[in-house]
């Protein structure tokens, strides 16, 4: 079903559905990534080190 109301700006409400749309993929996406990327980041672990108590 196509809807073809212009806006002010001549925009119709067909392209800006596919806008938002459009971004909510690309966010969901970079999301993805974003936690793929962090997955495979491991930080080495850090080993305890002995401190001298007092002087």
């Amino acid at each position: 079903m196509k809807v073809v109301r212009k806006n002010a700006k001549g925009e119709t409400r067909q392209l800006l559905l596919k806008e938002y749309f459009l971004n909510a993929y690309l966010i969901a996406l970079l999301k993805r990534v974003g936690e793929g990327a962090a997955k495979f980041s491991k930080t080495p672990e850090l080993e305890p080190v002995r401190v001298r108590a007092g002087r």
